[in-house]
């Protein structure tokens, strides 16, 4: 009856090492820039070789972040020309 419950406390004991391991090693989420230079939020276990910033523990983190360091261009507005009056 002791070896039963001590074998079966060792296997508790692995499981939530186990567990434990698996959150820690957990995706991290990283703004990155493609070859277009267009700015993403991704997730990913490491580093990317297009790496801007991170790592982030959750998207919306990371979407501040983007809007930080890849700002949308202002759209500016078409100048008008006005044509000049001939006397």
């Amino acid at each position: 009856m002791l070896k039963k419950a001590v074998v079966l406390m060792a296997v508790a004991v692995f499981a939530l090492t186990c567990t434990l391991c698996a959150f820690a090693a957990e995706k991290q989420w990283y703004v990155i820039k493609d070859k277009k230079g267009v700015c993403k939020v991704i997730q990913a276990k490491e580093k990317t070789p297009a790496y801007l910033a991170g790592p982030y523990p959750s998207k919306d983190a990371a979407r501040k972040a983007k809007e930080e360091k890849c700002p949308k261009p202002e759209k500016k507005a078409p100048e008008k020309k006005i044509p000049e009056k001939k006397s």
